[in-house]
């Protein structure tokens, strides 16, 4: 699990902002993490295309493996598997509407 610095540092951030998921470890946490994506991708389904935009970001390998180990886990066999682009881009929504709240 990244901690906040580690995410802090990764995308140059001033602050981190939780997902909302009180606890990631163990399996009630990654329930929360999935909710949490699976909120995401409904929220950019019901956005038209124009809605949206598509840039690479650059990530150290190790913060991109962490991700994605962390999408792997998350997802659940009953649904689409959540990926590391998808897991990244709610992490990056979640924060700046919450920086904009703020």
């Amino acid at each position: 699990m990244l901690t906040e610095e580690e995410i802090r540092r990764a995308l140059h951030a001033e602050r981190v902002v939780s997902l909302g998921v009180v606890n990631p470890h163990g399996p009630f946490g990654l329930k929360q993490l999935s909710a949490a994506v699976a909120a995401h991708r409904e929220h950019a389904q019901n956005q038209l295309p124009a809605d949206r935009v598509r840039r690479p970001i650059e990530l150290p390998v190790q913060t991109w493996e962490k991700l994605h180990a962390l999408a792997a886990s998350a997802s659940e066999t009953n649904t689409p598997p959540i990926s590391t682009g998808e897991l990244a881009a709610a992490i990056i929504e979640r924060y700046v509407h919450d920086l904009a709240s703020s």
